[in-house]
């Protein structure tokens, strides 16, 4: 298998023996993109003009005093990245090895009896992170009572490369569960990993297992080609994400040092609409988790004593639940969908060149019709850009497979909408309050309600002209040769990103992966042996880009933060580079600054005016108006 080279580094690499500084650096590093006449994507003046941080008063501020050891770092780094390209071709063998191994694991989050392979693929991953000059930590998550005392836990593995102050630092989510796989339905060993006609088949292989290779083996090649990574690095490596990624919240609420000098954080979504063009995504879904509560008597009752005297709530609840949506399952709330944002033309024709056809889907759901079997784009707008009502349980009623004669006296129904960019969370909590309270007063139902918001999110939506998704699109559109393609009103269903970008509040990188799929833990799981590999290389070539996003100085958020040492600096240690001086104008203004406030002077009384001068005012103004110019000599 040959994946395809980047072929224009050599103009580069030639190109950046000319430069002296970091300003012709940056000038030549934001017109490097003209080869593929993406004007789009280049970099603005606005973006190279920096202004040093006010709150940072560290002497050795090297974000304030740019010294020779900022511009070679540049400099190494910006030569050696087709090095680093080059790397991940050469490293085809040792990625597919690595995939069948984290195939191997059957980390079923969803039945606790795979629990040890679960911690076990995440010992291998903190093992192979640890051997890439990674510090690991892992937590414990609480589990339920009565498994406190076996093992292993559930727990969850946080990871930091620290290279030098002066760089961003990103945050990478990744997760290792699967979902359970039936053996009868593939053609193969789901958790063998098997290599036949360019695919690669195993359970994970477009999910998280996939993801998280790539990600190791672009931080492999660039400490092989480099030494270092161009910038700070974090993981958090989830077990637990296809169950809701439970505990996780209360880790990162309770962890929130680790993110303090966090940048941007990154998540692999499945984005693409089409095998022609990557698919970047600047916005996310939200949602709204209601719960219908109907209340009769005080206690439950036996049907065959009290059935038929009292109201019940059940037969109430049907009644309000079969007036949400009407018999084509359309939602029935209005001003549901005054708000949702409009696509724009060329999102309507990327929805129209989208592989997907509806009788595969029906086929692959053993489903008779679809919702709107007309217009593809219909059906693939209400998938993934209108509001959806899902109804998903009773709480209260009785599930047992037995026969019962209780007659529940207080069920609560639960439902939940999706939401869409530019939609609001108390406008639709609103909204179906007030629709329900309609409704119970036009069918004179004789049992109380009570309509509470369980759970909610806010959708999120970005700009697409930001430095970050500027530099987003550099890296995909080198590693694929062709320009990706952004998009606000396809947004994509990440949960944990909304949850994450809601406690440490960073910008969000959704990188491209892999084709939409409602059910891309499917039988017989594959992707691409050619597009894994390209994500490899967009992986470090994002490293690369980000790298020459200007950072601020941190000390206000972490006390000395510019005087800490990592690996750069260690580096720069043994290449004989000396640690930088401020110049001794601003040592010495610091110097007095500091002894005076220390020993401030002391503060002078103010000045009272006497009653005499007050009393004596008006004449003064009278005798400085009789005084009159004297004339000019003849």
């Amino acid at each position: 298998m040959k994946v395809k080279r980047s072929t224009s580094h050599s103009s580069r690499r030639s190109s950046m023996r000319a430069m002296g500084s970091t300003r012709s650096v940056l000038s030549r590093r934001s017109q490097r993109t003209s080869r593929h006449s993406r004007t789009s994507v280049r970099a603005t003046d606005e973006e190279l003009n920096f202004e040093p941080p006010t709150k940072c008063h560290c002497q050795r501020c090297q974000m304030r005093f740019p010294t020779q050891q900022m511009i070679d770092e540049r400099e190494r780094t910006f030569k050696n990245e087709p090095a680093v390209l080059r790397a991940v071709d050469d490293q085809v063998d040792d990625v597919i090895q690595d995939l069948a191994q984290m195939v191997k694991f059957k980390s079923v989050s969803v039945e606790p009896k795979f629990l040890l392979e679960s911690c076990l693929a995440l010992d291998w991953v903190a093992n192979r992170l640890a051997n890439l000059k990674f510090k690991t930590y892992e937590h414990l998550i609480p589990d339920d009572p009565v498994n406190c005392f076996r093992e292993p836990h559930q727990k969850v593995l946080f990871a930091r490369y620290f290279s030098s102050p002066t760089k961003p630092t990103l945050l990478i989510y990744g997760h290792l569960d699967v979902l359970p796989a039936k053996p009868d339905c593939w053609l193969s060993d789901p958790f063998e990993l098997v290599l036949k006609d360019g695919l690669a088949y195993g359970r994970g292989v477009t999910s998280g297992k996939g993801m998280l290779v790539g990600w190791i083996h672009a931080i492999e090649c660039w400490l092989q080609v480099n030494e270092d990574l161009p910038i700070n690095v974090k993981f958090i490596v989830d077990m637990l994400h296809e169950v809701g990624s439970t505990g996780l919240q209360d880790y990162v609420r309770a962890k929130s040092d680790f993110f303090l000098d966090v940048d941007y954080m990154v998540f692999d979504v499945n984005s693409w609409v089409n095998n022609d063009r990557p698919v970047i995504a600047c916005s996310l879904t939200g949602w709204a988790y209601f719960g219908v509560e109907v209340r009769g008597a005080n206690k439950s009752l036996e049907s065959g004593l009290a059935g038929g005297l009292v109201f019940e709530p059940m037969i109430d609840l049907c009644h309000l639940m079969n007036s949400l949506v009407n018999d084509e399952h359309e939602i029935q709330i209005p001003r549901i969908e005054n708000n949702v944002r409009r696509l724009t033309t060329p999102e309507w024709h990327l929805l129209e060149s989208a592989g997907f056809r509806a009788y595969e889907y029906k086929e692959e759901l053993y489903v008779r019709r679809l919702r709107h079997d007309a217009n593809k784009v219909e059906v693939l707008q209400s998938r993934w850009c209108k509001p959806s009502l899902t109804m998903h349980g009773v709480e209260g009623a009785d599930s047992r497979p037995a026969c019962t004669r209780i007659l529940p006296m207080q069920v609560v129904s639960k439902f939940s909408i999706r939401l869409v960019p530019d939609q609001d969370v108390e406008q639709i909590h609103c909204a179906v309050r007030e629709y329900m309270m309609q409704i119970r007063n036009e069918l004179n139902l004789g049992t109380s309600i009570a309509v509470h918001l369980i759970d909610y999110m806010e959708p999120i939506c970005w700009s697409t002209e930001s430095k970050l998704i500027k530099a987003l699109m550099r890296a995909v559109g080198e590693v694929y040769q062709k320009d990706p393609i952004t998009t606000q009103g396809i947004p994509v269903c990440l949960p944990i990103a909304n949850v994450l970008c809601k406690l440490v509040k960073k910008p969000i990188i959704l990188m491209p992966f892999y084709k939409r799929r409602d059910r891309h833990q499917q039988e017989n799981e594959c992707i691409e042996e050619d597009n894994l590999m390209r994500h490899t290389k967009s992986c470090a070539s994002l490293l690369f880009e980000l790298s020459f996003l200007r950072t601020k100085c941190k000390c206000d958020v972490i006390n000395k933060y510019c005087n800490l040492r990592g690996v750069k600096e260690k580096l720069d240690a043994d290449r004989g580079y000396d640690l930088p001086v401020p110049p001794k104008r601003n040592l010495l203004v610091s110097f007095f600054k500091l002894k005076h406030k220390e020993n401030p002077a002391p503060m002078k009384a103010p000045k009272r005016n006497s009653v005499k001068k007050f009393l004596c005012f008006p004449f003064k103004m009278k005798k400085s108006s009789k005084k009159r110019p004297s004339a000019a000599p003849k």
